[in-house]
């Protein structure tokens, strides 16, 4: 095998080759165009895989790298594990150890990302354009309600209805405070009107995924919540137990062991952000219910923090989204949903 190691940025690619013989030589930089990129790959030979780093710009060379067939020969690597320790860091180093690490990744596995196919890609940006933009209305509900507040202005209703709007035109506000309550009126209104379209377009790409029409059957998982978690998730294959998915999920207490010290820490945040965002909300939802994810959650807040408990059911959400997918069925409560702890984990 020729193994290539590429430092990928924005505007250029450093690239390093090493070939059979196991020596190492830099090839010639070029710009990080899609041109640039195909000119090289048919120059290359047959046998040369190549390492990159996950990056922004990575994302664009694994997808030019697929639109090339080179998808089985390339390898998106969390650098992280690669060059943590090391003392000097620049590109042709970078490149230099990609290279070293790849040419001896049979016996020493490659730390890779997973780089999901075109069609969960697209349904991945659209789920995540949707979040985005109810999160940004979310803070120009919040900026209004700040405002009133500095002003003492209590609503007796929602300030957000017809009927609350209308009476807040009607406050007295000093000139700077009403051109700011217009103002973000306006930006509330493009950013409502952009979510439901992009609302639209996520419900109609998620009719391709019979997977998510399952997962809908989840307590506390509607049409929305469903589509960011199969688009985040992608293929279950990639993870071999319910455990890999919670951990994937960043939903697990982290841990320092040394010696006999022992300490575990809040959520370790790692994964995906809007994973972990759409099962702390379905997490949310759920306690509102009856189901028996909700009385769990009452069962843990005689001892637990209102967070921490939320986060365990966000947890078991999670092992039941992995049961649903794995077994190709929808969310049975009898076999899910009363089941918690260990007999949970070994039925997912």
């Amino acid at each position: 095998m020729i193994a290539i190691g590429a430092d990928v940025h924005k505007r250029t690619c450093t690239l390093a080759m090493q070939g059979e013989d196991g020596q190492l030589t830099m090839l010639p930089s070029m710009e990080n165009t899609r041109e640039n990129w195909l000119h090289r790959l048919a120059k290359l030979p047959p046998q040369a895989e190549i390492a990159l780093e996950v990056s922004t710009s990575g994302h664009f060379v694994m997808s030019v790298l697929e639109e090339a067939g080179w998808r089985e020969r390339a390898h998106w690597v969390h650098t992280a594990g690669v060059d943590s320790l090391k003392k000097q860091k620049n590109d042709r180093l970078d490149a230099k150890r990609l290279a070293r690490k790849l040419s001896v990744a049979e016996r020493d596995p490659l730390p890779e990302a997973w780089f999901p196919p075109p069609p969960i890609r697209e349904l991945r940006l659209r789920a995540r354009q949707r979040c985005w933009t109810a999160v940004g209305r979310a803070q120009c509900r919040n900026r209004l309600r700040s405002l009133l507040q500095m002003y003492g202005l209590r609503p007796k209703g929602s300030p957000f209805t017809p009927q609350g709007r209308a009476w807040l035109e009607k406050q007295p506000l000093p000139p700077a405070a009403r051109e700011y309550v217009e103002r973000t009126w306006r930006v509330h209104d493009f950013l409502s009107a952009e979510r439901e379209s992009s609302e639209a377009s996520l419900v109609a790409a998620s009719a391709s995924f019979p997977e998510i029409a399952r997962l809908q059957t989840i307590p506390g998982l509607g049409h929305i919540l469903a589509a960011v978690i199969w688009s985040e998730i992608g293929d279950l294959r990639r993870f071999a137990s319910a455990d890999a998915l919670v951990n994937y999920t960043g939903l697990v207490p982290s841990l320092y062991e040394s010696g006999e010290v022992s300490h575990h820490g809040g959520i370790t945040r790692q994964g995906p952000a809007w994973l972990r965002w759409a099962l702390i909300t379905a997490a949310n939802a759920v306690t509102r219910s009856k189901s028996p994810l909700a009385r769990r959650y009452w069962r843990l807040r005689r001892r637990k923090r209102p967070n921490v408990a939320k986060t365990a059911v966000a947890g078991s959400i999670a092992r039941c989204v992995y049961g649903v997918l794995k077994h190709g069925g929808a969310y049975q409560e009898e076999r899910w949903g009363r089941q918690t702890g260990d007999e949970l984990k070994q039925e997912a």
